[in-house]
């Protein structure tokens, strides 16, 4: 984290609205860059290698495919770690005159692919390595065999880092154009429950009654909604499960103006996607999917998951102290991420009998974490915003009413402490006033510090102490 301007105590804060509202922004720039024309070609390449895999596997090549990935995401990371050294980075993008016309030429789309020879020479390095470890002849013997199931079962590690970049998604989407931040009266009202039920609803039964029309356009609207009333009484569940759970941090929240609108906004979004994800599962088990439209389907979520993964490990929230991610290996890293999630895929629908199963139990992990995150993200976001008003208050209360700078020159160097000690006997105060020679002076000397005391405001005798004596630590615990 960069340092902040001095008297600026907002960038301490790391999960505020305003820090929610950033992330907004950085998830455009980062899709411009994933979508830039000077790598486009590796986007290209993850579409034709991983289309070519996941055929190989449904082949019966399953342990040939799931190396394939693994080369390929271990090649793309490699990259990503060596992005920021030397020449690199001009290997794997285009330049500015080398970017491909939109008319384009063969020759020109042709020698764009040349910035995907450095990773696909780090992925050959990478598929030597296995085959030195798990190899038939490996170190480790022939663990070739395990690697499909090793790599299907990471699905529920993407389905949890899924829910997590969606849910941090839809936090920033929640942080946008919120009032100012009044105080209101603390209460949860009616309101605020039926709104987002009956908007929920009704989406659900709209999305509903298309999927029963696709998969039997006899189906009526009437006869769809009955048959799927088991469906709607788990979505009434949930959403009553997640409102008992996120009660305190909305009571909390409703205190607030700004903290209101952003704990509807966030309650109302995390729950469709709640609800999308537990339909997706319903439809897996009691209707017929279209295999078409769950290729199109799983694809998609797909490459918003990978987009989602990078997001969150670029964003300010999500950045560690390993810092791995950057906006020079962004791409590379997320295209790594990008095979490792295909490859999971794919293997899902080779090495186990019924892929179906998995797929509902991935929904049903990103469900849990978004049931996990909704009060959790309330309290953290309401709390770091909290924290950060207070040291703002603390800090402009510190601060003098007259500042020395306004101050008169001799007002400005007068020490208010060494007045304090100058007016204290010389009993109480045996360093500040050195000992007389006689009694006249003695008593010469108190009268005309008396009078002093009493009469002029302006002391001589602090001046000349503050010149003379030399002070250091031992001598400023003495006078305390």
């Amino acid at each position: 984290m960069g340092e902040e301007a001095p008297g600026n105590p907002a960038g301490l804060e790391s999960t505020s609205l305003e820090a929610l509202r950033e992330e907004e922004s950085s998830l455009i720039g980062l899709l411009r860059v994933l979508l830039s024309g000077k790598t486009l070609p590796h986007l290209v390449l993850i579409g034709v290698l991983s289309a070519t895999f996941q055929f190989l596997a449904s082949t019966g090549n399953d342990v040939q495919s799931a190396l394939g990935f693994l080369s390929l995401s271990g090649g793309y990371f490699l990259t990503g770690l060596m992005a920021g050294v030397g020449p690199v980075q001009r290997w794997i993008q285009l330049s500015e005159q080398a970017e491909p016309s939109t008319s384009g030429r063969a020759k020109e789309v042709v020698l764009s692919f040349r910035i995907c020879v450095f990773p696909l020479v780090m992925a050959v390095l990478v598929y030597a390595a296995l085959q030195v470890l798990v190899g038939r002849q490996g170190a480790l013997g022939d663990l070739t065999s395990a690697l499909p199931l090793v790599l299907s079962s990471c699905f529920v590690v993407w389905a949890i880092v899924q829910g997590r970049g969606f849910g941090r998604w839809l936090a920033s989407l929640s942080a946008s154009r919120l009032p100012d931040s009044e105080p209101r009266d603390e209460e949860l009202s009616l309101v605020s429950t039926l709104v987002p039920l009956s908007i929920l609803l009704f989406l659900v039964s709209v999305l509903l009654i298309g999927f029963e029309w696709l998969a039997d356009s006899s189906t009526s609207p009437a006869d769809g909604l009955v048959s799927n009333a088991a469906f709607y009484a788990i979505v009434l569940l949930v959403f009553a499960l997640a409102w008992r759970r996120s009660q305190a941090a909305r009571l909390r929240a409703s205190s607030r103006a700004d903290f209101h609108r952003f704990s509807n906004r966030w309650m109302l979004l995390t729950q469709l996607m709640i609800s999308w994800h537990l339909l997706t599962v319903w439809r897996h088990w009691a209707i017929a999917p279209v295999g078409a439209l769950l290729f199109v389907e799983e694809f998609l979520l797909m490459i918003f998951t990978v987009v989602m993964a990078i997001w969150g490990l670029t964003s300010k929230s999500y950045r560690s102290s390993l810092r791995l991610v950057n906006a020079q290996n962004a791409l590379p890293m997320g295209l790594a991420f990008g095979y490792a999630y295909a490859g999971s895929v794919a293997m899902l629908t080779t090495v186990l009998e019924d892929v179906r199963n998995v797929m509902m139990a991935g929904h049903l992990v990103v469900v849990l974490t978004f049931l996990w995150m909704q009060p959790r993200l309330l309290l953290a976001t309401m709390g770091g915003m909290e924290a950060t008003e207070r040291i703002k208050q603390v800090v402009s209360e510190a601060i003098p009413a007259p500042e020395a700078s306004t101050l008169p020159e001799s007002d400005a160097d007068t020490n208010p402490v060494v007045e304090q000690e100058a007016s204290e006997t010389p009993e109480q105060n045996p360093v500040a006033h050195p000992p007389v020679t006689s009694d006249d002076e003695t008593s010469a000397g108190a009268d005309s510090k008396g009078d002093a005391i009493g009469e002029d405001v302006s002391w001589t005798e602090p001046e000349v102490l503050a010149n003379d004596v030399a002070w250091d630590d031992d001598e400023i615990e003495l006078l305390d």
